[in-house]
């Protein structure tokens, strides 16, 4: 299978991971179907790339077409209880309260699960937490969605294998900072 090469960050991926860009009638546009016979360039599909974009001097893209590929992604983005259900049975979870605060602070767990409805104060302790040790944080509604997917009452989920990690932030939104 071929590659293409996203123009912001480098990075080699099959066309089906990228935004087409094409020059159409001197402007670049997004080619969303990819059948624009002309000239064009490739973007991941990630927001910082799609940021870089717009701040690049060398392809100036019209806001319209970047506010698009941004409505592209939000919509695949997922919910973070999809993500999770597929994986309830792998070995890259920290279950618990004190477990994640411990693996936090000896930097392993390095994404956390927290639904809305637990207790304030371990809200504010992960927050916390996550802020001073770069930690990125994902919240659900309630935290009976953990009963369903792993079949036990849990106030927390900490995940600490980096790939996977990566897997889950690009593929849900992630909410970083204080709990709505």
């Amino acid at each position: 299978m071929p590659e293409r090469t996203c123009v912001c960050c480098r990075k080699k991926r099959e066309k089906k991971d990228f935004f087409r860009i094409s020059e159409f009638e001197g402007k670049y546009v997004f080619d969303k179907k990819m059948n624009v016979q002309s000239r064009g360039f490739y973007v991941c599909k990630d927001i910082k790339c799609v940021e870089r974009l717009s701040k690049h001097k060398k392809y100036n893209i019209d806001i319209q077409y970047l506010l698009q590929m941004l409505e592209e992604l939000k919509k695949n983005k997922k919910n973070i209880i999809d993500v999770l259900k597929p994986m309830k049975n792998s070995d890259f979870f920290v279950f618990g309260i004190d477990e994640n605060i411990e693996a936090i602070k000896s930097k392993k767990v390095k994404l956390i699960v927290l639904p809305k409805d637990i207790k304030q104060k371990y809200i504010d302790e992960f927050i916390k937490l996550g802020k001073e040790f770069n930690v990125d944080i994902l919240f659900v509604e309630k935290k009976k969605a953990f009963l369903e997917i792993f079949s036990r009452d849990l106030n927390v989920v900490g995940i600490f294998n980096k790939k996977v990690i990566n897997g889950i932030l690009s593929k849900v939104e992630v909410t970083t900072g204080e709990s709505t």
